[in-house]
């Protein structure tokens, strides 16, 4: 997030706070445009989990960007065999 002044984290304390909780992203206020404070999340371990699901998605996004077209199934092949398949396709 980009610093704020004082004066705008006082008039938009609660939009400002509510943001660095959802991104888990600390928020420099400066006073006379110098660090001044910093609003981070409370839970460390929170904010860990949020950078580990955005990871997951950023994972997700580029693994469904590769598909080029959706698999037909077959029914005689289990789940556990396609996965392990697929497992070995990607990762040898």
């Amino acid at each position: 997030m980009a610093p704020v002044g004082v004066r705008d984290a006082k008039n938009r304390f609660s939009e400002l706070t509510l943001a660095v909780n959802e991104t888990g992203k600390p928020l420099i206020v400066l006073k006379n445009n110098k660090p001044w404070v910093t609003i981070q999340p409370a839970d460390s371990a929170l904010a860990r989990r949020r950078e580990r699901l955005e990871r997951f998605r950023e994972l997700t996004r580029q693994i469904e960007s590769e598909i080029v077209e959706e698999p037909v199934w077959d029914k005689s092949v289990s789940d556990r065999e396609l996965l392990n398949e697929e497992r070995v396709r990607r990762f040898g």
